[in-house]
């Protein structure tokens, strides 16, 4: 695997635990715009992925980000109990869950999104 530094940037970013900000801000402020803002930076990080790195790094950024998420969950969960607010899941199984579905998303924007690069007909003609 070839890392460049569109690879380095997402690995680092996707280190941000999003889906906990997500939670933390509904759990706060009873808001639902950060799933949103979430879901934005999911769809263009997995269209960036396609287009200047690979499969292999955003399947590592992801398990980077729910490794994260995961971590500051139990540590709220220990600070403070909102796993009342998130019924009928725990909190930890809604990470496990949201984390799941933008997975699913960034599949599909992958799968859909072409690659940027020379054709083999290109290099060859020069």
């Amino acid at each position: 695997m070839k890392v460049n530094n569109y690879a380095i940037m997402l690995l680092i970013v996707y280190c941000v635990p999003f889906v906990f900000l997500s939670m933390y801000d509904d759990y706060k402020n009873y808001s639902m715009i950060v799933y949103g803002i979430t879901l934005v930076i999911i769809v263009f990080f997995a269209f960036l992925a396609k287009r200047k790195s690979s499969l292999m790094v955003l399947i590592t950024a992801n398990i980077l980000s729910f490794l994260s998420s995961y971590f500051w969950v139990k540590r709220m969960d220990e600070m403070e109990d909102w796993g009342y607010y998130f019924k009928p899941l725990e909190p930890s199984q809604l990470v496990m869950l949201v984390t799941v579905l933008g997975v699913l998303l960034q599949l599909i924007v992958f799968l859909l999104t072409k690659r940027v690069g020379y054709k083999k007909d290109d290099v060859m003609n020069r």
